[in-house]
C-alpha cells in the first residue's frame, strides 16, 4: 500500500441504515398510537415504512413524512405538544437516513467520516427548530403586537440570508 493511500476502513455498511430506517419508522407510526389514533393508519403508514427501507430512493419516504404530518394535525392538543415535539426530530432523521440509504447500494458501505456533515447538519437544524419552538411557547397568546411582527419578519429574512449563505460557502 502507499504511504499517502487513503485508508478508509471497514465502514458502516448500507443494511445498518435501512435498519435504522425500519426503527425510526416504527417510532414514527408508535407514536401516533400514543396520542389516540386509531390503528387504522397503520395499514397505510407501515407498508410506506417497509418500502422505505427496500428502496430509501423512492417516494415512499414522502409518504411516511405526510402521513406522519396529517395524523399530528388531526390531533387533539396544541402545536406543541410533547408527541408533534417528538416527531419533528424523529421525521428528520428519517428523512436524512433515506437520503443516505437511497445514494448507497444495499450491499455497500459509508466512512463515518463522511457522515460527518450531515450529522452536523442535522444537529444545527434540531437546534434552529429547537429555538423556534421554545420561542412560539413564550409568545403571548391573543392578539400579536405590530412590534412583534415587525422583529418576526426581520428574523425571517435574517433566516433566509443565513441558508443562502450557507449554500454559497459549500
Amino acid at each position: 500500500m502507499k504511504p499517502d493511500a487513503l485508508v478508509v476502513g471497514r465502514g458502516i455498511p448500507a443494511w445498518l441504515l435501512r435498519v435504522v430506517i425500519l426503527v425510526v419508522g416504527a417510532a414514527i407510526g408508535a407514536l401516533p398510537l400514543s396520542e389516540g389514533t386509531t390503528t387504522g393508519t397503520l395499514f397505510v403508514l407501515l407498508p410506506a415504512v417497509l418500502a422505505s427501507a427496500y428502496a430509501p430512493a423512492s417516494p415512499a419516504p414522502a409518504a411516511v413524512v405526510v402521513v406522519a404530518a396529517v395524523l399530528l394535525a388531526l390531533g387533539d392538543g396544541g402545536p406543541l405538544r410533547a408527541e408533534v415535539l417528538i416527531m419533528v426530530p424523529l421525521v428528520h432523521l428519517f428523512h436524512v437516513t433515506c437520503g443516505i440509504a437511497g445514494f448507497l447500494p444495499a450491499s455497500g458501505r459509508v466512512h463515518a467520516g463522511a457522515l460527518r456533515s450531515t450529522a452536523l447538519r442535522f444537529l444545527m437544524v434540531q437546534a434552529v427548530t429547537a429555538v423556534v419552538a421554545v420561542a412560539v411557547a413564550v409568545l403571548p397568546e391573543g392578539r400579536t403586537q405590530p412590534v412583534v411582527e415587525v422583529l418576526a419578519l426581520a428574523g425571517l429574512a435574517g433566516v433566509a440570508l443565513l441558508v443562502v449563505w450557507f449554500q454559497r460557502t459549500e
